[in-house]
């Protein structure tokens, strides 16, 4: 396992610039003949998505992060194919059988079978043997690089060294829960496609303290001071700006569609993609 971000498969086969993401949908679009736009809205999908792997974590009582591995490896799947291609509750279903495994807390295969099938009957077969397929399709399409590094031990590393610089420029336990809620939402982006997760950690900071301060002029003294340590030490910390400020956009962004999602349309876009390919 590769300890470093910066040599490992992630940083070296899956990072890519936003016109090289664009170039492979592309690619693929023309390779199977199916068109991303008759999905709709893309972000309605990967929060569509982003439900489905939550619910079966948390039937299958899965931590966070093995869930965070599932939703990128399922981000890096469709880069490759179509989900028209595909029934995508059996694919999501690997995805988490497999992150499981790679995170080191291993769940049976019957048992993501079957509490797949409690929450999709009609998508999911009994037959364990159609996951553990799918598991060889997954593999081969992500060339078998699995190993993923996430942003939440960047995140708990960059506010120790926030509070360190003093004046009382460290997160509260609000601002910590909010960086972390960031930090969720950000895998149903793509962010961890894009970007080291270090700039995601703290993208997620600086949405949890800076966009969140009163306007400068309902800002007294001590938060005025803060707010500038917060800033000196962004500075410092040897991190383009603009790329924090880039994915600011991207997760504020992603906010404003959230509002006009609406889960039954895609369950019911599933059901007749399904029903299409049978």
């Amino acid at each position: 396992m590769a300890a470093n971000y910066w040599t490992s498969s992630q940083y070296n086969h899956w990072r890519f610039t936003r016109p090289q993401l664009d170039r492979i949908r592309a690619q693929t679009e023309a390779d199977t003949g199916f068109r991303q736009q008759d999905l709709g809205e893309p972000r309605h999908l990967r929060i569509f998505f982003h439900g489905l792997i939550q619910a079966l974590g948390r039937h299958l009582s899965v931590r966070q992060q093995a869930l965070a591995t599932a939703e990128v490896y399922l981000a890096r799947f469709y880069t490759r194919a179509a989900v028209q291609e595909t029934n995508p509750y059996l694919v999501l279903a690997t995805c988490v059988y497999l992150a499981c495994k790679m995170e080191e807390c291993p769940q049976h295969i019957r048992s993501v079978v079957s509490e797949a099938k409690s929450l999709w009957p009609d998508f999911i077969t009994h037959d364990p043997t159609k996951l553990a397929e799918c598991e060889f399709y997954l593999i081969e399409e992500l060339d078998s690089y699995l190993i993923v590094h996430h942003p939440y031990r960047s995140l708990n590393q960059l506010s120790k060294a926030l509070g360190a610089s003093g004046n009382n420029a460290g997160l509260s336990p609000d601002e910590m829960q909010t960086a972390w809620s960031v930090v969720n939402d950000s895998f149903v982006t793509d962010l961890p496609l894009l970007y080291p997760p270090n700039v995601i950690a703290l993208t997620a900071i600086y949405m949890s303290v800076v966009l969140r301060m009163p306007p400068a002029s309902s800002q007294n003294e001590r938060t005025r001071t803060r707010l500038k340590r917060i800033m000196d030490w962004f500075a410092g910390c040897g991190i383009d700006l603009e790329d924090v400020v880039y994915c600011s956009q991207e997760m504020i962004s992603l906010y404003e569609v959230w509002e006009s999602y609406n889960e039954k349309t895609l369950r019911d876009l599933m059901a007749r993609l399904i029903a299409n390919k049978r």
